[in-house]
C-alpha cells in the first residue's frame, strides 16, 4: 500500500490539490503560481515580508524629517498600518565588553530622563529614569563593566554613583561644562581686571593638550590667586544680618566662586593630558553634540508626539548608533 501524500500548502491548489507551477510574475512583482489542472492562478501571501517592509517604512519616517502628509498615501492609512510598530521592543545592545573610556550624559525627553553611555564611536547602553540622582545613575553604571576612564559633566549624583559602582575609574571632567559655568558667573565682559584674567584662563583651558601645557596652566592659576588674593577675599558687612548667620559676605563672590571651582576640579579637568594617548576625550561633546542635539532635532521635527512615542523615537535612534545594529526587518 502506497503512503498517502498530504497535498496541502502553498505549492498545491486549494481546489483540486494539484501541484502548482511557477508562471511569470504579477504587475507588483510577486511570483504567480498556476494550476495546470483547473487553470487557477494565485500568489503566495508573505505577511512576514509585508511586516518587515512596513516596519522599515515606519523607522524611515520616525528617524527622518518628513511629516506624514509628505509620505505617499493617506496619513491616516499610514497610522493605521504602523500602529503596531510602536510596541516593537528594541533589541538588547549589552555585550559585556570592557571599554577603555566611556562618556556619559543625560537628556530629558518624553517626560523622563534618558541616561546615555557611549564610547568615542558607538552607543553602548542607555536607561530611562524619572530624574538624575545617584541611585538612578547606578542603574546605568551597573549594566557595564568598569572602564579605566569616564568622561562626565561632574553632576553630583553621577560622581557619587561612580564612587559606588566604578571606584577604580579615573574621572575626566568636561572642560566645556566648566567653561559654561565660569562664563555664567563672570559674564563675557567682566568689569574687574581679576575677572578678565580669570575668564581668559577658562578660555585657554580648551586648548590644553600636553602635560607641559597643563603644568603651565595650573601655575598660571596659582599666580592669578597670589596676585588677586586680597581682592578675592574682600568682605562686606551686612546691614541687617539674620540671627545665627554670619554678619558678612564676600564682596566679589562671583569671581571667588569661579576661581574656587577651577581650583577644586583643575586636576580632573586635565586628566586627558596625563596619559600618553591623547585620544582620550576632554569633553562630553560626543554625547551632547553627537547624540543629544540630534535627538532634540528629531523631536522638534515630530513635535506634538506623545511622551511614550518620544521615548520610542529616542530608543530607535540610539539603537542606530550602536555597533551591532541590525536592519529594521530583522528586529521583528
Amino acid at each position: 500500500m502506497k503512503n498517502s501524500t498530504k497535498k496541502y500548502g502553498f505549492r498545491y491548489c486549494p481546489t483540486c490539490k494539484n501541484k502548482l507551477q511557477k508562471r511569470s510574475k504579477t504587475a507588483a512583482g510577486k511570483q504567480r503560481w498556476h494550476c495546470a489542472n483547473c487553470a487557477r492562478s494565485m500568489t503566495k501571501p508573505r505577511p512576514d515580508l509585508s511586516r518587515g517592509f512596513m516596519f522599515e517604512r515606519f523607522i524611515s519616517w520616525l528617524l527622518g524629517k518628513d511629516s506624514q502628509d509628505e509620505l505617499d498615501g493617506s496619513p491616516r492609512t499610514f497610522r493605521d498600518q504602523t500602529s503596531w510598530c510602536w510596541n516593537v521592543v528594541v533589541p538588547s545592545v549589552l555585550t559585556g565588553e570592557v571599554h577603555h573610556a566611556i562618556i556619559v550624559d543625560g537628556i530629558r525627553a518624553g517626560g523622563q530622563v534618558c541616561l546615555i553611555a557611549r564610547t568615542a564611536k558607538f552607543v553602548i547602553a542607555w536607561a530611562w529614569v524619572p530624574y538624575e540622582s545617584s541611585s538612578y545613575w547606578c542603574e546605568l553604571l551597573r549594566l557595564l563593566p568598569s572602564p579605566k576612564y569616564i568622561i562626565c559633566d561632574g553632576q553630583k549624583g553621577l560622581l557619587k554613583a561612580i564612587s559606588l559602582c566604578w571606584p577604580t575609574a579615573t574621572i575626566q571632567r568636561c572642560r566645556f561644562h566648566a567653561w559654561l559655568n565660569i562664563k555664567a558667573k563672570l559674564t563675557l565682559h567682566p568689569e574687574s581686571r581679576a575677572g578678565q584674567e580669570l575668564l581668559q584662563l577658562a578660555r585657554d583651558l580648551q586648548q590644553i593638550h600636553t602635560r607641559r601645557q597643563a603644568r603651565r596652566w595650573k601655575q598660571r592659576l596659582k599666580n592669578w590667586y597670589r596676585k588677586h588674593q586680597n581682592y578675592v577675599n574682600q568682605r562686606t558687612l551686612k546691614l541687617d544680618p539674620k540671627p545665627g548667620k554670619r554678619h558678612w559676605h564676600y564682596t566679589h563672590y562671583r569671581t571667588r566662586s569661579a576661581y574656587r571651582q577651577l581650583h577644586k576640579v583643575a586636576d580632573d579637568l586635565l586628566r586627558s593630558c596625563q596619559r600618553p594617548d591623547s585620544r582620550l576625550p576632554a569633553t562630553t561633546n560626543h554625547v551632547e553634540g553627537g547624540i543629544n542635539s540630534q535627538i532634540r532635532t528629531k523631536i522638534k521635527l515630530h513635535r506634538g508626539m506623545p511622551s511614550g512615542h518620544q521615548r520610542t523615537l529616542v530608543n530607535r535612534y540610539l539603537y542606530t548608533r550602536t555597533e551591532g545594529q541590525k536592519a529594521p526587518r530583522f528586529c521583528l
